[in-house]
C-alpha cells in the first residue's frame, strides 16, 4: 500500500486559504513514485473545496495509474525477452503561485524518467474559489476584448527580442494561444507556457512567458486589476 502523510504550509497571501501536501510514495517492481498532491483548506464553501481538491488529486492519481500500467507492460516484455529494463521513476511537485481576490493558481509539474530519458509536464489549475469554476484565459479579460491578439503580441515581442533562446523557426511557426491554453497567475503576471521542447531547445525545457498584467491596461477585468498591486 502507498504510504501517505501530510504536513502544513500556511500561505501568507490574502485569501483565507491554506494549503497542505499529501505525499504518496509507492514502489513496484518496474516503477517508483513520489507524488506531492496539494489540498486546499479554508474555502468557505466545503463542497467547492472538496470539488477542487478531488479534481486535482484524481488527475495526479490517474497519471500514476497510467504510468504504472505502462511500466508493467514494458517491464514484462523486457523480462520475457531477457532485456535490461530501467525502472520508471515518476514524481509530481506543485507551486501555489497565486492566492488572492478569490482566485487560486496552482502549477503542477510532473516528472517522468522513462527509458533513460527525462520528460516534464506542467499542468496549471486556476480556480474561482467562490464558484469552484476553472478559469480560462478569457476570464481574465473584459468581455469582447480580443485577448488572444493581446497575448500573442506580447509573446511575439518576447520571441523577437530573445531569438537566441528559441528555435530559429519559432517565430514563423508560432500559431498563437488557444482558447484553452495553459496559464497561471503569479505576482502580477499572466504566465503562459508551452509544451516540453515545443518551441525552445532542450535546455529551455518548458518556456514560460510572464506578461505583466499592467501591459494589458483596461482590457483586464476591473476586479482582477487589483492583482497588479
Amino acid at each position: 500500500e502507498p504510504q501517505s502523510y501530510m504536513y502544513m504550509r500556511l500561505s501568507p497571501q490574502s485569501n483565507s486559504v491554506a494549503i497542505t501536501t499529501k505525499e504518496v510514495m509507492d514502489q513496484k517492481p518496474y516503477i517508483q513514485a513520489n507524488l506531492k498532491i496539494p489540498e486546499l483548506h479554508g474555502i468557505s464553501n466545503a463542497n467547492i473545496q472538496t470539488y477542487i481538491n478531488n479534481s486535482i488529486q484524481s488527475d495526479v492519481l490517474e497519471f500514476k495509474k497510467q504510468m504504472e500500467e505502462a511500466a508493467q507492460e514494458y517491464g514484462n516484455k523486457a523480462a520475457q525477452n531477457k532485456e535490461k529494463f530501467i525502472p520508471y521513476t515518476i514524481s509530481s511537485v506543485y507551486d501555489l503561485t497565486y492566492n488572492k481576490n478569490n482566485i487560486v493558481s496552482i502549477l503542477m509539474t510532473y516528472h517522468e524518467y522513462v527509458g533513460g530519458l527525462n520528460n516534464y509536464i506542467k499542468v496549471p489549475y486556476n480556480y474561482d474559489i467562490t464558484t469552484g469554476r476553472s478559469l480560462m484565459l478569457k476570464d481574465i479579460f473584459i468581455p469582447g476584448v480580443d485577448y488572444k491578439a493581446l497575448i500573442n503580441k506580447e509573446i511575439r515581442n518576447e520571441l523577437i527580442n530573445n531569438k537566441q533562446k528559441y528555435y530559429p523557426e519559432t517565430i514563423a511557426n508560432f500559431k498563437g494561444v488557444a482558447e484553452d491554453h495553459p496559464f497561471y497567475l503569479e505576482n502580477g503576471n499572466l504566465a503562459v507556457f508551452f509544451g516540453f521542447n515545443e518551441i525552445a531547445p532542450t535546455q529551455a525545457k518548458i518556456p514560460i512567458f510572464k506578461i505583466p498584467l499592467g501591459s494589458f491596461g483596461n482590457a483586464i477585468k476591473p476586479v482582477l486589476r487589483l492583482m497588479i498591486i
